[in-house]
């Protein structure tokens, strides 16, 4: 009887009263769900030593897969692979992220997107205009460092192309020396 009142003042803020009889039922169905889910483990580990012991695999293969979506292939990481234009939206989001998860520490990654959007949707066209021109130039800055980047390690490679062929020319030159030697 003390068990039912100390489960009546728990409940107290909740919608429906629960009384022993309920609690002790819902118990019940537990305790047969776990002693189900350990029988049906129990059946299956003897029906597959039974397969294996008479040699019946191929009787029972797995089921064949259902068709549906094949799941994406990863992309290799290249770094010489040009990143997508950055736009004004992602740039506001990048920027302005960090400051409404500080906050509000409590919002889930999911709130503080939505929340950002908000924010966004909320700006005016001339104040999303400044954030567009900003996010073209910041494009136009790693543009130009990409080029810069990329007629370095064209330079490089020249480089590292002049190399070995002038190490296999000095290489020949001592065979020819060798040679005449002998």
């Amino acid at each position: 009887m003390a068990e039912a009142e100390a489960t009546e003042e728990k409940n107290a803020g909740t919608k429906a009263p629960c009384d022993a009889t309920t609690i002790a039922f819902v118990s019940f169905l537990r305790s047969e769900a776990e002693a189900a889910d350990s029988r049906a483990k129990q059946l299956w580990a003897q029906a597959e030593k039974l397969i294996h012991d008479h040699g019946l695999e191929q009787h029972f293969q797995s089921a064949p897969k259902k068709p549906g979506r094949k799941p994406k292939r990863k992309r290799a990481n290249d770094p010489d692979r040009k990143k997508p234009k950055l736009t004004g939206y992602t740039l506001f989001m990048k920027e302005v992220n960090s400051t409404v998860r500080e906050e509000n520490p409590s919002l889930g990654a999911q709130n503080v997107v939505q929340r950002v959007a908000q924010l966004w949707n909320e700006k005016s066209d001339e104040q999303k205009q400044e954030w567009k021109s900003k996010a073209e130039d910041h494009s136009n800055e790693n543009a130009k460092k990409d080029e810069g980047v990329g007629k370095e390690k064209a330079t490089l490679e020249r480089e590292d192309d002049n190399e070995k062929v002038n190490a296999d020319k000095a290489e020949d030159d001592k065979k020819d020396q060798t040679s005449e030697v002998v």
